[in-house]
């Protein structure tokens, strides 16, 4: 008898994903303190995928 996919484990299953973007920044907001922001979209680059196209985004505030 044949399990089907969504009841066995993913045991060996492994995903890889790449993700292209921009990165703005460094904006000065006050003496040292800065703002920097990047956005991206993951994409899956195996077969094996849980998901796919997710959107990321990053602000950041470095000193």
């Amino acid at each position: 008898m044949r399990a089907c996919r969504a009841a066995r484990s993913h045991v060996g299953d492994n995903q890889l994903f790449v993700t292209p973007g921009v990165a703005l920044g460094r904006f000065s907001i006050h003496d040292r303190l800065g703002f920097t922001v990047g956005a991206g979209i993951q994409i899956a680059a195996t077969t094996f995928r849980q998901y796919d196209h997710a959107w990321t985004l990053s602000p950041r505030m470095p000193f």
